[in-house]
């Protein structure tokens, strides 16, 4: 048990790992994004407290999406999935309220997506749509 404790706490980013492992991760969800599709309209978007890892539109229906990305070093996309939490997906829909109420685009359609980067290849997982009222 004393072991596994310390073999987790070495394995445990520092803080500009983690900002790094984001970006990069970030940084490939704009590209697979861009690929499929997407115009990318804001990256890294405040209204304090909300952030949004990005905000773009769906070229094929015109839909408005905020997206949550999650990068983890690990290859299980459960954990990913694990992470974004009711709290989570309450703080984003406050923010996509914000952003919408700026940019006076209320009548835009929107939706919500999730995009995991996994394991050491960084595998994009993207699941449209996860946030429904």
């Amino acid at each position: 048990m004393l072991k596994d404790l310390l073999t987790r706490f070495l394995r445990q980013q520092t803080v500009p790992e983690r900002e790094k492992l984001g970006k990069t991760g970030e940084e490939k969800a704009c590209a697979y994004l861009k690929q499929h599709n997407y115009a990318i309209l804001e990256k890294n978007w405040k209204s304090h407290p909300y952030e949004i890892d990005i905000i773009c539109r769906d070229k094929t229906n015109n839909e408005l999406v905020f997206v949550e990305v999650k990068t983890r070093h690990h290859a299980d996309p459960e954990r990913s999935l694990e992470s974004f939490t009711p709290k989570k997906q309450r703080s984003i829909i406050k923010g996509a309220q914000h952003y919408l109420t700026q940019k006076e685009c209320w009548d835009t359609p929107c939706r919500f997506d999730l995009i995991c980067i996994n394991g050491e290849s960084l595998n994009v997982e993207h699941y449209s749509n996860v946030i429904t009222r």
